[in-house]
């Protein structure tokens, strides 16, 4: 059987040390953040933070809707980041992620 887990992640493009990073942050699960040097680099950190945090936890948190979160942020890139976890035990695997800007 398997369980589809999706959390909205907020990206904001920043500079550092002279170049582009996008900071991603769940908003919905404390301390979870990560980077990209692009958009795409972003997201694909985004979906494997979101699969070690299912291997660490149980019981996350209920996530909040897009248009919470974009209310919230609405000067940042929301993306939904959606990844399925088999409840067998097996790995987990990226299904799919959505974005709306």
């Amino acid at each position: 059987m398997m369980e589809k887990v999706t959390y909205p992640a907020v990206l904001n493009k920043n500079e550092y040390q002279e170049k582009t990073v996008y900071n991603v942050v769940f908003p919905d699960l404390s301390l979870a953040n990560t980077y990209g040097e692009s958009i795409k680099d972003a997201r694909e950190n985004a979906e494997i933070l979101l699969k070690l945090l299912l291997d660490d936890s149980e019981n996350l948190p209920r996530s909040s809707t897009m248009v919470d979160i974009q209310n919230h942020y609405p000067d940042s890139i929301v993306s939904l980041i959606t990844v399925t976890k088999e409840l067998d035990g097996d790995k987990e695997q990226v299904t799919q992620f959505g974005q709306l800007q």
